[in-house]
């Protein structure tokens, strides 16, 4: 084969110039959160502008039924030349004439009765396809979002684990060099390696096809994506309450008993069939012409009919026993697909609650493969260890890495099929939704501080540097200093609670700052979470330049899950200023502090100038 063939071309360079660029372009942007990139294609998929043109269909037919309920108006006009003979004698003759009619059917058995309910009952269950396929549509963006997630992680670990093999390679080189050890344990080595590369190409090409499946959702490729997370309800851990919600709120299940009962009315439909019909007909002649005028025509007339049609033959017995049994079989899928979806419950809600009991396990288990990899390494360096001991540990550290990052992948996709089979995924999408990206330091490729750490959403650093200060309250002059406390006491802990909060205020973060708050957080003052949602968004993300610092902060117990800070709280942005003492209650919810309450318990001081008109200042 001729070399000349990779040879690079103009072309070649030109398109990975345009790739490296659009690379660099799409790690540079902000992580992009699921509600928002499920909002903004999920009108747009072809699935649903179908249903919706179908439910539009559905709701015509009613207007074409009820349309039957209302008279029909019939117009005649008449324009004809003719030549008779009178006699012997031709004639020419010119007839114009207008007629009107009237025709009303008053009873045909109920039968246009039966099908506007029918098609009432059909247009529901149009309605309910179409929320059927904008939930499986939104599902399809959850499991494809936090599949390229997945992957991207698995790679990431995968190439910091082929990276730490690398270096160990080297050393094995150099000792085989030396003559100290056998070149065995170089091929060992070496066929780790190439294993580990092997299944990093075969993540890279799965990688490919999941960011092309994206591109095919959204319409654009996948930029920075943070693993996506839903606040679990009330009812998410009843699986009884959960089996009756879903049995209730299922699209599929309510469209299949909608059909069913649109079936039952159609059999209303078969038996007006074995009424008569009645029409009513009134006919009128406005006006009539005739050149030269006959010996005797009709002028003007009226008339009134009554039309009887009465059925016979077998054709509407037939009619019924069809609609009959097309009842009985829409009933009978909708009974199989009850059947169905409790089965469906039942097993994706034991997955989900074995992934979520599990987890807290692999995340112990990679900090104990990441000490074990790292004490091998140095007892490898000492000679204390085998080359062998030490290539299972880094294997045991990705297997672990690979396990955590597998399970909180399947605990989104799982609560997002639960969530789908209630109809309530993109609500909670809306509502409940938290990144929840893992913890670098877990993945063993960039260090995190502390205070960002124990935040739930540690993007913080990404976005620009905020100024946030927070300052300790200052020991009494004659008392002796202190030791640190430790790092594990839970005053530390919420101390870098508070730190990670005032972070994420100051970095603009609203995502990040509501994940500190409880998911039913009552803001006081009569109103809602959600209301109070709105407007803390509203003066978050608008302030301007906001900067924070915390001083003279006091925690105080108050039971072994339950805590207050107390703190007085300088906040600015743009031209205005204000500080507070506040009070927060913590509480411990599902291992974390969460804030419960909170409290302004002095009003600000006097800005020094009118503050801007789209800031304002932190309220309780």
């Amino acid at each position: 084969m001729s070399p000349d063939i990779f040879r690079p071309t103009r072309l070649a360079a030109l398109l990975l110039t345009l790739g490296i660029g659009l690379g660099l372009a799409n790690g540079a942007a902000r992580a992009e959160p699921l509600p928002a990139v499920v909002d903004k294609v999920l009108l747009q998929q072809p699935s649903v502008r179908s249903a919706q043109a179908l439910l539009r269909a559905a709701e015509a037919q009613i207007t074409q039924v009820r349309s039957d309920f209302l008279p029909s108006l019939g117009l005649t006009y008449r324009n004809s030349d003719s030549r008779d003979e009178t006699a012997g004698t031709p004639i020419n003759r010119n007839v114009r004439r207008s007629d009107a009619s009237l025709r009303w059917n008053v009873f045909n058995g109920a039968t246009d009765t039966s099908r506007l309910r029918a098609g009432g009952f059909y247009r529901d269950a149009a309605d309910a396809d179409l929320g059927n396929v904008l939930e499986q549509v939104a599902y399809e963006i959850t499991e494809n979002y936090s599949d390229v997630v997945r992957l991207r992680q698995l790679m990431d670990s995968l190439q910091a684990t082929i990276a730490r093999q690398e270096r160990v390679e080297v050393k094995v080189a150099s000792r085989v060099d030396a003559g100290r050890i056998s070149s065995a344990e170089l091929d060992l080595m070496r066929v780790r390696l190439i294993q580990n590369r092997t299944l990093l190409g075969q993540l890279r090409a799965q990688l490919a096809t999941a960011e092309y499946r994206y591109r095919l959702l959204t319409g654009e490729p996948p930029a920075a994506l943070v693993l996506p997370g839903i606040q679990p309800a009330e009812g998410d851990t009843d699986i009884a309450a959960l089996v009756e919600r879903i049995h209730e709120r299922n699209p599929r299940l309510r469209a299949a008993l909608q059909r069913a009962a649109a079936r039952q009315a159609e059999i209303g439909v078969a038996r007006g069939s074995f009424f008569p019909s009645v029409d009513l007909t009134y006919s009128k002649r406005i006006d009539n012409t005739t050149i030269p005028v006959p010996v005797s025509d009709t002028d003007r007339a009226a008339q009134l009919q009554v039309s009887l049609d009465i059925p016979l033959g077998g054709k509407n017995l037939g009619r019924h026993t069809e609609a009959v049994e097309r009842h009985q079989a829409a009933q009978a899928d909708a009974d199989d697909l009850l059947l169905k979806v409790s089965k469906d419950i039942a097993d994706l809600y034991r997955q989900y609650a074995e992934a979520r009991e599990i987890a807290p396990l692999l995340e112990q288990r990679v900090t104990a493969a990441q000490r074990v990899s790292t004490a091998y390494e140095l007892h490898f360096d000492a000679g204390r260890r085998s080359l062998n001991d030490l290539s299972i540990a880094q294997g045991d550290l990705f297997d672990a890495q690979r396990g955590l990052i597998e399970n909180r992948a399947q605990q989104t996709t799982l609560q997002a099929q639960l969530l789908g089979l209630a109809g309530e995924l993109r609500a909670s999408l809306r509502s409940r939704y938290r990144p929840a990206p893992i913890a670098p330091e877990l993945l063993g490729t960039t260090y995190v501080p502390p205070a960002l750490a124990a935040a739930p959403v540690p993007t913080i650093d990404a976005l620009p540097a905020p100024e946030v200060e927070l300052i300790a309250p200052a020991a009494p002059a004659t008392a002796p200093s202190a030791p640190n406390p430790a790092a594990g006491t839970p005053d530390e802990a919420l101390r870098q609670r508070v730190e990670a909060w005032a972070a994420a205020w100051a970095a603009q973060d609203f995502d990040a700052y509501r994940a500190f708050y409880t998911v039913d957080f009552r803001p006081g003052k009569g109103r809602s979470t959600a209301d109070w949602e709105a407007e803390r968004r509203q003066r978050v993300t608008q302030a301007r330049s906001p900067k924070l610092r915390i001083d003279k902060l006091t925690i105080r117990t108050r039971s072994a899950d339950r805590l207050s800070v107390r703190f007085t709280q300088h906040y600015s942005a743009a031209q205005y200023r204000d500080s507070v003492k506040k009070q927060l209650d913590w509480v411990k919810v599902d291992g974390q502090w969460k804030i419960a309450a909170e409290t302004v318990l002095a009003p600000p001081k006097a800005p020094a100038a009118p503050p801007a008109p789209d800031v304002n200042p932190q309220e309780p």
